[in-house]
């Protein structure tokens, strides 16, 4: 129940995912004072599948990660994590405090056999139909070694087939140039991993303009760079959004043009809105873990419970840890 904006937005979106998800059961972990009050008002079907566990410990998003560890295991965030150690819950979905979340899930659930790191891989908008492409590692790691990588495209093809139905999930290595030739030591040692794997549809490397235009289903790089360049691309949009309104507001025909288009605004705003990219999930874990911004608002939250849902639903954990046996 953490982020920036606490219970009054992950409680509306943990009741949207469950009016719409007859199924579905959540344990909402966090100050219950202030989570009660929210459920005032929601009808008894939903009521009967919502659990509280009250703790008023919390993780800030200034505090040090192992400080999960050493002196805050009853925060909200080790005690949910906590609950899919003990298969009380299938999922955790949090907008709390990231290198805390990454230390208590490597701690608590600990890696997959096979992977030396866990990742965290985030959506990418791409210009293509399905609308997506998956980058990773975005901050798990500051460095990783051929090793590394390689198991970062493993396990970025199987969650890449389970959020996007896409069988063969397209493969790329971020590089500076597309030639086999260019690149750090580590790069081109894991392409040569992967050329030798026949169970992942790898393609080559791309480059940075390339990130967008779908030619890629997982683009993999180390934690470094894909900070930030994950956050590059969240400060590139934001600049798009303010000159889309800004000049549109600039003067009085163009206000004129603009309520023409509305409808075609509207739909290219949504297009960029963070929202419709939200939910990086720390994958290489014997559990799942999905990462919500932490400045998340309701929709954002929501589409963070679908993606744990969706991993649920496949079983994501088993099926990186058996591609982990087949290709090595």
């Amino acid at each position: 129940m953490g982020g920036d904006f606490g219970p009054p937005v992950t409680v509306p979106a943990a009741l949207a995912a469950l009016k719409v998800r007859p199924f579905l059961r959540l344990t909402l972990i966090g100050d219950e004072r202030q989570i009660k009050p929210l459920l005032s008002s929601v009808p008894a079907f939903i009521f009967d599948r919502i659990d509280i566990v009250h703790t008023d410990v919390a993780i800030s998003s200034q505090a040090r990660p192992d400080s999960v560890l050493r002196g805050n295991r009853d925060s909200s965030m080790f005690l949910a994590i906590d609950q899919v150690r003990q298969g009380l819950a299938d999922a955790c979905v949090s907008a709390g405090n990231t290198g805390a979340l990454l230390m208590a899930g490597r701690h608590l659930l600990t890696a997959i056999p096979g992977i030396d790191k866990p990742a965290i891989m985030a959506t990418l908008p791409a210009t293509r139909s399905g609308g997506y492409s998956y980058l990773l590692d975005v901050g798990a790691n500051v460095s990783n070694n051929a090793a590394e990588l390689y198991q970062f495209a493993l396990m970025g093809a199987v969650l890449a087939s389970s959020l996007s139905d896409r069988p063969r999930a397209r493969v790329a290595l971020l590089n500076i140039g597309e030639e086999a030739h260019k690149g750090t030591p580590e790069i081109r040692q894991a392409a040569a991993l992967l050329a030798d794997c026949p169970d992942v549809n790898y393609i080559g490397f791309i480059e940075g303009n390339q990130l967008f235009d779908g030619v890629a289903d997982v683009i993999v790089c180390d934690g470094f760079t894909g900070n930030i360049t994950i956050k590059t691309s969240a400060g590139a949009v934001k600049v798009m959004q303010r000159l889309i309104l800004g000049t549109l507001s600039a003067r009085w025909y163009y206000r004129l043009l603009a309520l023409l288009a509305r409808p075609l605004l509207a739909d290219i705003l949504t297009e960029l809105s963070p929202s419709r990219y939200n939910g990086a999930t720390l994958v290489g874990l014997r559990g799942i873990i999905v990462k919500s911004h932490g400045n998340a608002l309701r929709d954002g939250f929501e589409r963070a419970i679908s993606h744990a849902i969706k991993q649920i639903e496949d079983d994501v954990p088993a099926l990186i840890a058996g591609k982990m046996k087949g290709c090595r």
